[in-house]
């Protein structure tokens, strides 16, 4: 067994416009046990109360004069802070009071536990104001497909179908993971992102949880850890009508891959990610106009993201095999006990 971890975490929100969820959200937060180090709420110019709410509740704020989405806001968080583990939060989200200590008690008895760099519990679907819990999954996990499509696992189904054991997982999402801080500073990139700002939003928790994988740090599913996630956008429900969500996730799908798919990855899964390309840039040129100013950013974009790319698989420890594991099926791998 390993020596007992350090347990120690500060909690990281970001929040644009966000006051209405925030109270139940920070309520949650002051009820775990055990209790983060610090609470950052990470108002992005906020022009509602979101920055006051988070006063009232006894976290600490860091206003930032613009909005810099997801990624830039947790960039600044992740620099404010300081404790070795760190849970990344959405302001939608309520945390159990025993998820963190779950997440603990599961890295604490597994036997590669140095290895495993984040851990994510089992997010069920919440409603209204106060979060109030439904009986939809929301994430069990991240898993990923031959066509570099990644989702979160078991999303939009019903409670009873939900994994009830302890695997590992490409990576946890974005709106409640725990991470190791080591893991963080491990795979930020030399200008100190840990979520590339380009991002801005949607789809930067797979792109850290693929550069995790190419560095060889596990992600621990713990079904015991539990935790609500209201989610403006869901996935089963489709797009239509969100441009600005089209245009973010049309860019940041083509910047994923560029960051993080190696030359072995293209060519075990040709051609499921030439035809899923073509079927978008397709949908882009006729059924979706709308998302064409994300495909161009995309390309003008091509040169930041090539060098992103030679910088993380040139520092690599886990073969290109090994990381191509996760995006066949099953997509997990159960912990034998």
């Amino acid at each position: 067994m390993p020596d007992v971890i350090e347990t120690a975490f500060d909690i990281v929100i970001v929040a644009f416009n966000d006051a209405e969820t925030l109270p139940a959200c920070l309520v949650a937060v002051n009820a775990l046990d055990p209790r983060p180090s610090r609470v950052v709420v990470v108002d992005n110019a906020s022009s509602d109360d979101s920055a006051k709410v988070a006063r009232q509740a006894g976290a600490e704020v860091l206003a930032l004069e613009e909005n810099t989405g997801f990624a830039g806001g947790m960039n600044h968080g992740i620099e404010a802070t300081n404790a070795p583990w760190v849970f990344l939060l959405n302001p939608d989200c309520a945390l159990r009071p025993d998820c963190v200590r779950e997440l603990f008690g599961a890295i604490d008895d597994q036997p590669q536990a140095n290895e495993i760099g984040s851990a994510t519990g089992l997010l069920m679907r919440a409603q209204g104001m106060d979060l109030a819990p439904t009986g939809t999954i929301d994430a069990a996990g991240m898993v990923v497909t031959p066509s570099g499509r990644h989702f979160d696992r078991a999303a939009g189904e019903p409670a009873q179908d939900a994994p009830r054991n302890l695997a590992w997982v490409f990576g946890g999402t974005g709106a409640a993971t725990l991470f190791r801080r080591q893991a963080l500073e491990d795979v930020a990139y030399p200008d100190g992102e840990v979520f590339p700002s380009s991002f801005f939003c949607y789809r930067e928790d797979a792109e850290l949880a693929w550069r995790l994988q190419h560095r060889s740090w596990r992600c621990l599913f713990v079904p015991t850890a539990g935790a609500l996630h209201q989610r403006g956008f869901r996935p089963e429900g489709g797009r239509r009508g969100q441009a600005w969500i089209n245009n973010h996730s049309v860019k940041n799908r083509f910047l994923l891959r560029a960051h993080c798919a190696d030359l072995g990855w293209h060519l075990r899964f040709f051609p499921f990610w030439l035809i899923r390309d073509l079927l978008v840039l397709g949908a882009c040129l006729t059924i979706e106009r709308s998302s064409l100013p994300g495909l161009k950013e995309a390309w003008r974009l091509r040169h930041d993201a090539a060098t992103k790319r030679r910088w993380v698989l040139s520092r690599r420890t886990a073969s290109s095999q090994q990381v191509s594991r996760w995006f066949r099926k099953p997509g997990v791998e159960k912990i034998e006990r």
